[in-house]
C-alpha cells in the first residue's frame, strides 16, 4: 500500500491519541470526517493499522517489577511461544536471532514472583535465561514517523 504523507499525518496522531474523533482528526490533517474515516479504514484494511489498545501502567496495578527475559531455547522454540502464551505474566515474547532464542517481556508483583516465572520457564521448557530488571525507561514507547523510511536509506560512497 503507498502511504502517502496525509496518510502519515493521520498514522502519526492515532498512535499518539488513538481515541481523537474521526471530525478532530480530520481537521488536523486538512479533510472532512468522512474523508478521514475511509483514510483510516483503508489503512485498517491493508493491515497497516492492526488494532487500538490502552496503555497500561503496569505498577500502579500492582506489578511493580517490569523485566525483560532473554532465553535460549535449547531445541524447544516452537514450545517457548505456547508456554508465554500460557503465562498471563508475559505481556510480550520475540523470537530473535543472535545467541538467545527469543526475548520475552513480562511483569510481575514482586522479584519472587519474577523468580517463580523464570523458575517455571526453566524446568518446564528446560531453557536457559539470562534476566534483566527495568530500572527505568527513558523511551518507553516511542510511535513510527514517516521519518524512519529515510532513516534508513544509505548514500552509495562515490
Amino acid at each position: 500500500m503507498d502511504i502517502d504523507d496525509i496518510s502519515w499525518m493521520i498514522l502519526e496522531i492515532l498512535q499518539e491519541d488513538a481515541r481523537i474523533s474521526y471530525k478532530e482528526l480530520g481537521e488536523r490533517v486538512g479533510l472532512s470526517a468522512p474523508a478521514v474515516t475511509e483514510r483510516v479504514r483503508r489503512l485498517e484494511k491493508a493491515g497497516v493499522i492492526q488494532g487500538y489498545r490502552a496503555q497500561l501502567d503496569f505498577a500502579t496495578l500492582g506489578l511493580p517489577v517490569f523485566a525483560i527475559v532473554r532465553v535460549t531455547a535449547r531445541g524447544r522454540e516452537a514450545e517457548i511461544g505456547k508456554w508465554a502464551e500460557s503465562r498471563p505474566e508475559v505481556i510480550e515474547c520475540q523470537r530473535v536471532t543472535g545467541a538467545e532464542s527469543h526475548v520475552v517481556r513480562v511483569v510481575c508483583s514482586s522479584t519472587a514472583h519474577l523468580e517463580d516465572v523464570i523458575e517455571d520457564l526453566q524446568t518446564s521448557q528446560d531453557a536457559a535465561t539470562l534476566t534483566h530488571i527495568v530500572t527505568s525507561s527513558p523511551v518507553p514507547w516511542s510511535h513510527v514517523t514517516k521519518g524512519v523510511l529515510s532513516a534508513g536509506t544509505r548514500t552509495p560512497a562515490g
